[in-house]
């Protein structure tokens, strides 16, 4: 808290006194010159009230560099937040504007990859990260943990998954094995290879065709099918507003479950 402390002896002030006062007198002028003079200095008597206290704001939606809530760029909020926590559950909230089949992200050898190589023939999960902020965002990194953590659970539902890191110029791509090794840090085991495809994306090409461009990119997670159809798409109100992984294996039972093929009247009555 920051404070503000008056000495009070210092703003004292000490009555003028003439001959009439040397001598045992005090003319009525002089003693009302003295309170003037001492009003001026305060006339409380009291010392002026303290500056507020600096204050932040440990919500990342409310962390915003803009003040439009979103919560990009609130680096002051990083690691005042608390638990890092996503959600459990979630359901699309928005419509990619351009064609995820058609993308191309660069890997971390340099070489061009579209979604479709990259998915091979399992259903997609596409979760774009933030990017090369500075410093890093927890966040992101966070969730990428966590979907090392947990990528067995995923790829049981033969699914892969596929991070995108956004960079403004191709020299940011070097800025990756940091990333990289933040996220390794936040497991259990440092040491856990990454077992899915981390890629770049070059200049912000995707970000800026799926028009999801703030300080960077917006956090996004799309699950695409094996048959190239989008069937989840979410894109985050601010830096902690994603899907956990928990709600990621619930899209892709869902998927599984739309998925089965009807049963025929001949099947239904042998079941019966």
């Amino acid at each position: 808290m920051i404070t503000t402390t008056t000495n009070r002896e210092s703003r004292r002030v000490r009555p003028m006194r003439s001959s009439a006062a040397a001598s045992g007198g005090r003319p009525i002028w002089a003693s009302v010159l003295t309170a003037l003079m001492l009003c001026a200095g305060g006339c409380s008597g009291e010392d002026p009230a303290p500056a507020p206290p600096a204050t932040t704001d440990s919500d990342p939606a409310n962390a915003a560099g803009d003040g439009n809530g979103y919560g990009y760029g609130g680096y002051g909020s990083y690691y005042g937040a608390g638990e890092i926590k996503f959600l459990d559950e979630a359901t699309t909230n928005a419509s990619p504007q351009a064609e995820l089949s058609e993308l191309v992200f660069v890997d971390v050898d340099g070489n061009e990859q579209s979604v479709s190589k990259l998915a091979g023939d399992k259903h997609l999960v596409l979760v774009i990260t933030r990017g090369n902020t500075t410093p890093i965002c927890p966040y992101c990194s966070t969730q990428v943990a966590r979907l090392i953590g947990r990528y067995d659970e995923i790829a049981k539902r033969d699914a892969e998954v596929v991070a995108v890191y956004p960079i403004e110029t191709g020299e940011d791509g070097a800025k990756l094995d940091a990333f990289l090794e933040n996220s390794r840090n936040r497991l259990d085991d440092p040491g856990l290879p990454i077992p899915f495809p981390v890629v770049l994306d070059v200049e912000l090409q995707a970000v800026d065709r799926l028009g999801i461009r703030k300080d960077l990119s917006k956090p996004a997670t799309y699950i695409v099918d094996k048959e190239g159809r989008v069937r989840f798409a979410y894109v985050g109100a601010n830096i902690a507003d994603r899907p956990g992984v928990d709600a990621i294996l619930a899209q892709l039972d869902q998927i599984a479950r739309d998925d089965q093929p009807a049963e025929s009247p001949e099947e239904t009555a042998e079941t019966l």
